[in-house]
């Protein structure tokens, strides 16, 4: 083999490797979390901004040519949650948007409070958008569409629907759109009207 036909399978196995670990982390995930009971998973008081860092630290670790722009609020939150599970939520959305946008630019990750009692994460891509047929179904755990296999393309569906999971058991809602030049995918996290004892 040439080199350049070696630094190529090095690469592929790299970005399978990844995919792997990944796809590990989400079913581990996954196997922690009971839908019917939100005591299944063990919250705690956590930073908002440090559990956003510790994500795009790993994404970026993970895909270092995708660049990520972050904007977090200025006031300090605290926030109930298990900040293994937000992590994983966020680094598969922003996994999302470097794999599927097939854009160059900046992903956009915004954190804002919402009307004093919720937390909003925003993921905004710069590409294709995704179609109308997928929006409707995409936390679903449909992972392929239309004419895709199991050995085309990785689809975006199993990973979703663990998001989808984790935020509800965390009292939140998750959402995907459009708009204009891409894809935004957000969810809201609430905000204790009083201290966690």
């Amino acid at each position: 083999l040439s080199q350049s036909e070696k630094d190529q399978l090095v690469s592929h196995i790299y970005d399978d490797a990844n995919w792997l670990l990944h796809m590990v982390e989400n079913l581990l995930a996954v196997t922690r979390i009971h839908p019917e009971s939100a005591a299944s998973i063990n919250k705690s008081m956590e930073p908002v901004e440090e559990v956003v860092a510790e994500a795009v630290s790993r994404f970026k670790a993970r895909y270092p040519e995708s660049p990520v722009q972050v904007c977090t609020p200025e006031e300090f939150y605290m926030i109930p949650m298990d900040p293994t599970l937000i992590e994983q939520v966020i680094m598969n959305l922003l996994e999302n948007a470097a794999i599927h946008a097939h854009s160059q630019e900046a992903i956009d990750l915004t954190v804002t409070a919402k009307d004093g009692q919720w937390i909003r994460f925003q993921i905004k891509d710069y590409g294709q958008g995704i179609s109308p047929e997928r929006l409707e179904t995409i936390f679903e755990g449909s992972p392929y569409g239309a004419g895709e296999s199991a050995d085309s393309k990785r689809g975006m569906g199993i990973g979703l629907t663990i998001c989808k999971t984790i935020i509800t058991v965390h009292g939140g809602t998750i959402t995907a759109h459009n708009h204009a030049h891409g894809a935004v995918f957000a969810f809201l996290l609430p905000i204790p009207t009083q201290p966690c004892a």
